[in-house]
């Protein structure tokens, strides 16, 4: 003998898909519209938090490979003997040097020099290195500034 189902009921028990909207249990056209505008209120603003990370990122990193290569500069100049660390480009109207392994980003050493012979025991030369590295963001040109002294020892 045969038992026969319940409608909407497969003989495990679970329901069954093809009669689960013959049963009027399914989702209206309008629950399926509010349910996408509260899903699109959601996701839209994670996507922009998740667009502008990527943006803050890439500052970032542009940021930290100037000042990086600013640093670098300034070794440069500190490994050089006092007579030799001279202003790059020598002549400040040119345009900076650009960085051969670096594509958008360039530089330019700036030297002041400090001489104090007045005083017996601060009688001493010094000069102010400034390195400044130029480089281009979607938001425009920036510059990272590094300064260091050397005396003559």
């Amino acid at each position: 003998m045969t038992v026969p189902r319940r409608i909407g009921k497969s003989k495990s028990g679970r329901m069954n898909v093809a009669n689960f909207c013959k049963d009027g249990r399914g989702f209206t056209l309008v629950e399926v519209l509010i349910a996408a505008v509260i899903l699109a209120a959601v996701v839209i603003p994670l996507m922009a938090s998740f667009i502008n990370a990527t943006r803050w990122t890439a500052e970032a990193q542009a940021l930290l490979t100037a000042a990086n290569l600013a640093q670098g500069k300034l070794e440069e100049v500190k490994n050089r003997r006092y007579d030799q660390v001279l202003n790059e480009p020598d002549d400040p109207s040119k345009p900076p040097v650009p960085f051969a392994d670096y594509p958008g980003y360039a530089y330019r050493i700036n030297v002041s020099e400090y001489t104090r012979d007045d005083h017996p025991y601060l009688k001493r030369h010094l000069k102010t290195v400034t390195a400044t590295v130029y480089y281009e963001t979607p938001g425009g040109q920036k510059t990272v500034s590094l300064t260091m002294d050397k005396g003559d020892r």
